[in-house]
């Protein structure tokens, strides 16, 4: 077996291998055609969607992403780039500019890295530029609501990084005092802070202080909350002590696949800026650049609308699962100040909450909570709205679509049956909101 792969996706790439042999390529062109017109009908017309590292993005956007820039491949900085020569460049230095600009307008800050394919292309950037081998980081854990590309198995990997865990308690909250403690043990390199589970805001300004202490960088990861950020409806990192702000330009950015990184420490900036190119990517995928201008302008001129919306929605949707007899995180504290909704299902099992509700085209995913790692599975379930919210639902449908929720999994009706009611349900929202989209 190749290295890498597991049994079960060994035996599923030979099955679909043979399948192909028995093709003409023409035939392979045509099914993969066939495969993505399905796809998009399931996604668009029969499913509640509230995965949290998708989004829709508009048509506008979306168009920019098949046109002669998919091709188009250039390499160094807007402006003054090495390859290839510069009257070729007219039209790609300001759309690249574009992403430099309003990123830096959105997100408030002065040196902006945009080349990056992936939030975890970015971060690893930044962890190559501004660490070295041997150095401690210390990182949200996983149970308290990380993301894994800074855990060991990931970029500190490849980067020779000893990786300690932030004390956490209950609602992905940090144990400060705790902190304070390891990080004086420990003396890292750069603190961590953010990433896919999150409720509340984090405690940047004491963090501030810790990394202080101990000569430390501190990172933010705000791939899933930025443009909570941007439209000052969450927290402002930058502002509040973070030296290092990451964020996704999908999520709930509205924008393509793909990683940007702020800061406003310019010897950082330095550092970041002069690795990415050539070490990690030459500059291409131009087709997404310009899509995530796009996408950001859209947000420049709705996003605070929609942040305010997804915010009602998550906390609408909560307050109903919380109605429908569901142990909903956060209660006490009105559930949450994001997009984001968790379930505690330590008693019933998230993966038979998770089965049930996928059986019913209810997208969903298990999650962690404190403790999982001991217990060696996953007990909660994260619901997002972003996606739900940018087709035009709100609070009144949060109601609807928790209702859904409780007849797939606590009632057990058919799944045919609350499938077909749902995508009866998803008529009334085809149009993409929050966009430039007539």
């Amino acid at each position: 077996m190749t290295p890498g792969l597991t049994a079960k996706s060994a035996t599923y790439l030979r099955e679909q291998a043979s399948i192909l042999e028995q093709l003409t390529p023409f035939e392979i062109a045509e099914r993969i055609a066939g495969l993505v017109r399905r796809h998009d009908h399931w996604r668009q017309t029969q499913c509640l969607n509230m995965v949290a590292a998708e989004n829709v993005i508009s048509r506008g956007a979306r168009r920019l992403l098949d046109s002669d820039l998919a091709t188009r491949l250039t390499e160094g900085m807007p402006g003054d780039k090495e390859s290839p020569p510069p009257p070729q460049n007219i039209h790609i230095d300001q759309i690249e500019a574009a992403i430099v600009a309003l990123a830096q307008r959105l997100f408030r800050g002065r040196y902006v890295e945009w080349r990056a394919v992936s939030t975890t292309m970015v971060n690893a950037i930044a962890f190559f530029a501004l660490t070295k081998p041997g150095d401690a980081i210390l990182v949200q854990s996983m149970d308290g609501g990380a993301n894994m590309n800074y855990h060991a198995r990931a970029i500190p990997k490849l980067r020779g990084l000893e990786v300690y865990d932030m004390p956490a308690r209950e609602e992905f909250e940090l144990d400060l005092d705790r902190v304070r403690t390891v990080a004086r043990q420990v003396r890292p390199a750069m603190l961590v802070v953010g990433g896919s589970y999150v409720l509340f805001p984090y405690p940047v300004a004491e963090l501030r202080e810790i990394a202080n202490e101990v000569g430390a960088r501190l990172f933010y990861d705000a791939a899933h909350v930025g443009l909570l950020v941007t439209a000052g409806r969450f927290q402002d990192p930058l502002a509040e002590g973070a030296d290092l702000l990451s964020v996704s330009t999908h999520k709930i950015m509205g924008g393509p696949v793909g990683g940007l990184l702020v800061t406003n420490d310019e010897e950082a900036a330095h550092e970041i800026l002069a690795l990415t190119y050539p070490a990690f990517i030459q500059t291409r995928d131009e087709n997404r650049y310009a899509a995530t201008a796009y996408a950001f302008a859209e947000m420049l001129e709705f996003g605070s609308e929609y942040a305010a919306q997804m915010v009602k929605n998550a906390r609408a949707l909560a307050a109903s699962l919380d109605e429908e007899g569901f142990i909903v995180l956060g209660k006490a504290r009105g559930f949450t100040m994001t997009h984001q909704v968790f379930l505690d299902l330590r008693e019933t099992g998230a993966a038979r909450f998770e089965a049930a509700c996928q059986a019913c085209n209810i997208l969903v995913h298990t999650a962690h909570l404190l403790g999982d790692p001991s217990r060696e599975k996953r007990t909660g379930i994260r619901f997002t709205v972003q996606e739900l919210t940018r087709l035009g639902m709100r609070e009144s449908e949060m109601r609807q679509v928790a209702r859904f929720v409780r007849r797939a999994v606590v009632a057990a009706d058919a799944p045919a049956r609350v499938s077909a009611e749902i995508e009866e349900f998803l008529r009334g929202f085809r149009k993409i909101r929050f966009s430039f989209d007539p």
